[in-house]
């Protein structure tokens, strides 16, 4: 929402509107401020809508923009009237849309305006088209319409014409630029090419050779179309082999008589589709077509012609229900002998109308899952489903170049670290380099002379620097050494520790899904509890109500007939039925409570593993801290303890 009105406001600043607005000042706006201002809008489109609201009717206002805005096509929504009301009420949230819109695409919107003072018809009544001079009038001003359109198209190709050609001049000098220079680049080799011997024999070659690529290159592009070529005829012979499989699938067990049936069945069915059902809603269809045309080139509805349609509707919705209850009250029931027999019309017609709408939308889904499977299909190269050798020796393929994109990817690791390092040594390098330029200046500024010096004395210097560096160099060694090894321990350690990580996520995962599968389980068998307590205590209310009954026939037995011994009989059995079925339900009652306290106690282990598998984790890695860490600066390995 803020998006939208920073782009009003920004638009609204520019030329020609020139408004100096901001958030606040745009905000606080009222109904008709905002009202002249997509007026103003809709002015730089067509001046007619250069219009002061202030002087005009709101009546007047409202059918305008209306009318503007319908024939700029602006689509107002689901709610036309609730649309019609903000507007003219001036509402921030209907304005502020139609503002962005028109803001958005104004060139388009321009031309549309400009066209559309030419070709919007004016509408006239039929009864003044009865006239004939008025109808010949009109007519012509329709051939003037059509003409105007021949017009405006001719000169909208006149002008991407003119466009074109101006995009050709541009490309003809490119392509003259290139000439002369292609041509300077022959002058030059030509020149290359004088003093050397055997020049015609070279240029011949160099035009076979040439001649030869060509070829080669056609012969590349044939032999791709050939396998391309060969590639869909694969495709075609793989789905004319799976059809066939299908075919012979469906036909297995299957009699000539069963499938004449099925066929029959098939084209009844489609024959009530296109017959029946396509055709009524094609007929809907070209109804609802003719009534929304009709709305779109009528006039806009004004809330008087709204509110005399709603009392029209109302009014028929009167006579309808009264017509239908004299209707029913006319009717008696040993009269109207067919209503059975309408009724079960009635509900086959509805039922089969049901069926023919679920067959249209599986036929549907099925159409779009066959393109689906055609087309993965088609980007899988026509490749079938894998048997289970093919399967097999793909996953074994697999894991083969899992293993060596490991490898290549630690390769890859270790390269970019060495990368890395060697650049930090350049740096440094160049940095030294730097130095010693600098250093070597100032020793050429201030150059002192060693004749002073002897050659004993310097080769005595020499050496004792050497033994320094040897005798640094031996203490370095053990250091060095035993640096060495205790990579290797970290590498084994931290190998380690990824397979018992690995290991500790595919068991910690395992035992999720077992702890997840054994909750549902247990609230499945709760669900089951609660029901089978319900349907106790349902059967043993049934049991005291028989019982009641039981006793109330007992006190009336002298009264009893032979009749009523009959029913005493029949309560009494019913009566043995329920306490049995009760019996049944309390066993099976006990048996879901024990499974129910094995399962929490099965839980309850499941979820004290997995705590202790976190705190065995938790332990290797606080172990793996305490191992130490190497930490590498400027060409330099340091092992440090925490």
């Amino acid at each position: 929402m803020s998006e939208r009105i920073k782009f009003i406001i920004s638009e609204l600043n520019k030329e020609p509107f020139k408004k100096n607005f901001n958030l606040i000042t745009f905000d606080s706006l009222s109904p008709e401020d905002l009202l002249q201002i997509l007026s103003d809008v809709l002015a730089e489109l067509d001046s007619s809508n250069k219009v002061d609201i202030k002087t005009e009717e709101p009546e007047e206002t409202t059918v305008r923009l209306l009318t503007m805005l319908r024939v700029l096509k602006y689509d107002p929504g689901t709610d036309p009237v609730g649309f019609r009301q903000g507007l003219v009420q001036g509402e921030k949230q209907v304005i502020h849309p139609i503002l962005e819109w028109i803001l958005k695409n104004k060139e388009d919107l321009k031309i549309r305006a400009y066209l559309a003072r030419f070709l919007v018809k004016v509408e006239v009544p039929m009864e003044i088209l009865a006239d004939n001079d008025i109808a010949g009038l009109y007519e012509q001003y329709e051939r003037l319409i059509e003409e105007f359109k021949a017009a405006h198209k001719e000169i909208t190709n006149i002008k991407e014409r003119s466009i074109s050609a101006i995009e050709l001049r541009t490309d003809i000098e490119a392509m003259e630029k290139e000439k002369d220079i292609v041509m300077k680049k022959i002058d030059r080799l030509s020149r290359k090419l004088d003093n050397v011997d055997n020049k015609e024999s070279l240029l011949e070659a160099a035009r076979e050779l040439r001649l030869e690529k060509e070829r080669q290159k056609e012969l590349l592009q044939q032999r791709q179309g050939e396998m391309e070529l060969i590639q869909r005829l694969q495709q075609n012979n793989a789905r004319l082999t799976q059809q066939l499989s299908e075919a012979r699938q469906a036909s297995q067990g299957v009699t000539a008589q069963e499938l004449v049936a099925k066929l029959e069945e098939e084209l009844k069915m489609n024959t009530y589709i296109v017959n029946e059902k396509l055709s009524k809603e094609l007929e809907n269809k070209r109804r609802e077509a003719e009534i929304l045309t009709r709305i779109a080139n009528g006039p806009p509805p004004s809330q008087k012609d709204i509110d005399k349609l709603n009392e029209k509707v109302a009014q028929l919705s009167e006579e309808i229900s009264e017509l239908a209850q004299r209707g029913l009250g006319s009717k008696e029931p040993s009269d109207d002998k067919l209503a059975p027999f309408r009724q079960q019309a009635l509900i086959t017609a509805r039922k089969k109308e049901e069926m023919a709408e679920k067959f249209t939308q599986v036929k549907s889904e099925l159409d779009a899952l066959k393109a689906k499977f055609k087309s993965k299909m088609e980007q899988s190269g026509g490749i079938g489903a894998l048997d289970e050798t093919e399967y097999k020796e793909y996953v074994a393929n697999l894991k083969i170049k899992s293993t060596l994109y490991k490898a290549k990817k630690a390769q890859l690791a270790a390269l970019v670290s060495e990368s890395g390092v060697l650049a930090r040594t350049i740096d440094i390098l160049k940095q030294m380099q730097e130095t010693l330029k600098s250093k070597q200046n100032e020793n050429d500024d201030n150059e002192l002379s060693i004749d002073g010096v002897s050659k004993e004395e310097l080769q005595q210097q020499i050496s004792n620097l050497n033994n320094k560096i040897g005798a640094q160099k031996a203490q370095i060694a053990p250091k060095l050494e035993e640096l060495k090894k205790t990579k290797e321990i970290h590498e084994e350690l931290l190998e380690n520790y990824k397979e018992k990580k690995r290991i500790y996520d595919s068991k910690a995962a395992t035992l999720g899904a077992a702890v997840t599968k054994l909750e549902q389980e247990v609230k499945i068998l709760a669900k089951e509890e609660q029901s089978d307590e319900s349907e106790t205590s349902l059967l043993e209310a049934r049991t005291n109500i028989l019982a009641t009954l039981l006793k109330k026939i007992e006190d009336e037995e002298s009264l009893t007939t032979e009749k009523s011994s009959i029913n005493r009989y029949k309560l009494t059995q019913k009566i043995n039925e329920e306490e049995k079925m009760n019996n049944v339900l309390k066993k099976e009652q006990s048996v879901v409570k024990e499974m129910q306290e094995k399962r929490s106690k099965q839980r309850d282990l499941w979820y004290n593993l997995g705590i202790l598998l976190e705190c065995k984790e938790k332990c290797m890695e606080d172990q793996r801290k305490k191992d130490g860490v190497i930490k590498r600066t400027k060409g330099t390995e340091t092992l440090v303890l925490q």
